[in-house]
């Protein structure tokens, strides 16, 4: 009987084992499968490109499974919504209604631009179902403005990925275009828009004007590029333009690439940079560069920056933004300098 009791209890734990194996991605494709088509539609048009490949997947490898492990995954479902609300459903549609009711729609919009998220375009959720080759084919056969304005929608590692498939003699030209982009026409946008569904550009179809482009965008393309293609493309840039690649340059040496100096190298860094400075800088680090910067200082100063940090007051976003580009630049003139070596993102651009 003791047997027979261990291996009831085995079983059930191999049971419970499988279950545990049927959880997060397994158990969402379970719920698909339970939902009629209509339903189960609407909830795949929400998601993205790799989220519905991956969906698609686990529903065919859970095609198989047995009551047990579909009560077991509904269980789990259950315990993880409990404690969800609602709240955040459509927030910025509920805003906006309230916003355009109280103000008017002119007065609304001029204000909710000022807090509210940037929503995507229609141009970037298209986009993210095209596979980077067949954007390069639509960059190749198109107007080199529309094309730097079609990059600007892409996310920084499609847009690396696509550079790379383009022609070299290209390539910088489109960089140095989707830098210096500004407001873009709504003629333009809807001929884009226009361009990715496959029609005619409708001329009465109105767009609003948007903002799309610049260095910041420009600088994280080039970090998604290998070091050499990168670096080619700059120097390509500063024959070009010094002042706009200057500026790329400095966006693409950001303060997490501290993370790439040696121990002795940080600690020449942080030798040069006052505690006032330090302090709000660290608050916006990971936990990973605070260790190691703390770890290149000796361990009373170490201690000393950590209790400022704990007394201090909450910190605005903007002056620990401006602390860590204050430690960036005396880092990289060390670095123009040979006083110290980076290895990593923007080493070979400094």
């Amino acid at each position: 009987m003791a047997n027979a009791a261990q291996k009831n209890d085995t079983d059930t734990i191999e049971e419970g084992g499988q279950l545990e194996l049927l959880t997060g991605r397994q158990t969402a494709a379970i719920l698909m499968l339970l939902f009629n088509d209509e339903e189960a539609a609407q909830i795949l048009e929400r998601l993205e490109p790799h989220e519905v490949e991956a969906l698609g997947e686990a529903m065919f490898s859970v095609a198989n499974v047995d009551a047990t492990q579909i009560d077991g995954s509904l269980d789990r479902f259950l315990l993880l919504i409990m404690n969800q609300t609602i709240l955040s459903y459509k927030t910025d549609e509920k805003v906006s209604r309230v916003f355009r009711r109280a103000l008017g729609t002119s007065r609304a919009e001029t204000i909710m631009n000022r807090f509210a998220p940037k929503r995507p375009s229609n141009i970037a959720e298209i986009l993210k179902w095209i596979p980077a080759k067949d954007i390069a084919n639509l960059i190749i056969n198109e107007p080199p403005q529309i094309s730097a304005v079609l990059m600007s929608f892409l996310t920084p590692e499609v847009a690396a990925e696509t550079i790379e498939l383009l022609p070299s003699e290209i390539q910088a030209d489109l960089m140095y275009r989707v830098a210096t982009l500004g407001p873009v026409s709504g003629k333009a946008l809807a001929h884009l828009h226009a361009l990715l569904e496959n029609n005619v550009p409708n001329d009465e179809e109105v767009l609003p004007p948007m903002e799309v482009g610049g260095v910041l965008d420009t600088a994280t393309i080039i970090n998604n590029l290998p070091k050499e293609r990168g670096q080619a493309l700059l120097k390509e840039m500063m024959k070009r333009d010094k002042v706009t690649a200057k500026k790329i340059e400095d966006e693409m040496f950001v303060f997490a690439d501290l993370m790439n100096l040696s121990k002795k190298d940080i600690g020449s860094v942080v030798r040069k940079i006052d505690a006032t400075i330090l302090v709000p800088a660290l608050r916006g680090a990971s936990k990973e560069l605070k260790a190691k910067i703390f770890g290149a200082m000796s361990k009373r100063a170490a201690e000393t920056i950590q209790d400022d940090m704990e007394e201090a007051p909450p910190q605005p976003m903007d002056a620990v933004i401006t602390a860590q580009k204050a430690i960036i630049s005396v880092a990289k003139v060390m670095l123009d300098n040979g006083e110290i070596n980076m290895a990593g993102v923007g080493a070979d651009y400094v």
